[in-house]
């Protein structure tokens, strides 16, 4: 897939959240949604789907990624919430400037957007499986623009939007999104960096 942000909107069949994060590093991010630090780990993008895709009957011993008989690495990745069917995943990345963390699925971070702006500036933006889009925008812990795609129902959403970011309707909300922030701040994410193993939080 070629470097940019756009293709992450074609990257996830069952809707993601993808969120930017400015000055900061992929750990501060994640605590400011509520991780604790010592319990992150680098995990990657096909560790993080077997995860999730693993059924509620199954047993972690099940899982390909992980040697059952390392006791120490199946303690930590237990004790963190990564082996009990955790609601919510969160794997964080870094490109220069900014710190950025994807969920598959579900939408956490969009909660989190006062705790993830103090003292800079975060963009959230959030497609669901059913075709439902979010964009959010938040400065130094206040929340600027939170809105589903053609209805503002943030109460102190800025009536203008998020600044500089003026949808077209020639593509998905979401992807146009993508694309004003590749083209507005300069971002681009390989495939094969995502891929890589990155620092990963489990929520319940």
């Amino acid at each position: 897939m070629a470097n940019g942000l756009r293709w992450i909107s074609t990257a996830y069949d069952l809707g993601y959240t993808f969120t930017l994060c400015e000055g900061i590093g992929p750990q501060d991010l994640l605590v400011r949604m509520g991780a604790e630090p010592h319990h992150l780990h680098e995990l990657s993008h096909d560790v993080v789907a077997e995860l999730q895709m693993r059924p509620e009957d199954g047993h972690p011993s099940d899982l390909d990624f992980l040697d059952w008989e390392n006791e120490s690495l199946v303690s930590r990745l237990t004790e963190a919430g990564f082996l009990s069917h955790p609601g919510v995943l969160v794997r964080a990345g870094a490109v220069p400037g900014w710190a950025y963390a994807v969920e598959s699925i579900t939408s956490c971070a969009p909660a989190h957007l006062p705790a993830l702006s103090q003292g800079t500036r975060a963009y959230t933006v959030f497609r669901s499986v059913n075709g439902e889009h979010e964009i959010g925008y938040a400065v130094d812990g206040r929340v600027l623009a939170y809105y589903e795609h053609g209805v503002r129902h943030s109460a102190g959403a800025d009536a203008q939007g998020v600044p500089g970011f003026d949808y077209s309707g020639e593509e998905l909300p979401d992807a146009a999104f993508l694309r004003f922030l590749e083209s507005e701040h300069g971002i681009h994410l390989s495939w094969e960096d995502f891929r890589a193993p990155l620092p990963t939080a489990a929520f319940a």
